[in-house]
């Protein structure tokens, strides 16, 4: 009898123990702070970028990290996609672009992420607002991160398109620039 005792008493302090643990495990990977597990990121993958620019929350188990680093003749910019786990924010995949930093006031990359589809690029620093007019007549203000260079993105909801026409504005509202850009859409298959 006494043996059963000691046996219930140790079952019944294990599964305690297993699920305050579980809790506590819990608890920390919900307080896990992203920009952390950011800088932890880039260091595994051997980049030491510390220019983000924007995150963003497609859904609770997801972040899309918008960043740069430059060269003297490049604009370098990636995007990083994160999934929160059980074991809290892990890397899942990330796309990185290299531009040519030449005289124009604006320039664009699509590339796709996880189930994104994404266009982003460089722009002037005295650009406040972009406003993106499709052939088909849709329209898009894409956010504007700003870091080391002003850098627009847009994360597409629906299909991605080949050209469109940017009208660049500044803080007044007057119009800077107005440009026809185009996206190969066809260099990820």
């Amino acid at each position: 009898m006494k043996k059963r005792i000691i046996v219930s008493t140790v079952i019944v302090v294990f599964a305690l123990l297993t699920i305050v643990s579980y809790f506590m495990f819990q608890w920390l990977n919900d307080n896990q702070d992203i920009e952390d597990v950011i800088k932890q990121e880039f260091r595994s993958l051997g980049q030491y970028v510390e220019n983000v620019y924007a995150i963003e929350y497609p859904d609770d188990d997801r972040a899309l990290i918008f960043y740069s680093w430059s060269h003297p003749d490049f604009s370098n910019f990636g995007v990083m996609e994160l999934e929160k786990t059980w074991r809290g924010w892990q890397f899942v995949e990330a796309i990185s672009n290299r531009m040519e930093r030449k005289n124009a006031w604006l320039k664009g990359v699509y590339a796709e992420i996880g189930d994104h589809a994404i266009l982003r690029g460089p722009t002037w620093a005295n650009v406040d607002k972009i406003e993106i007019i499709t052939d088909d007549g849709r329209e898009y203000i894409p956010d504007i991160g700003k870091s080391e260079w002003h850098m627009w993105y847009l994360i597409l909801e629906d299909e991605p398109f080949e050209e469109a026409t940017f009208i660049l504005y500044d803080s007044d509202g007057e119009v800077l620039w107005e440009e026809v850009l185009q996206f190969d859409l066809n260099l990820l298959e």
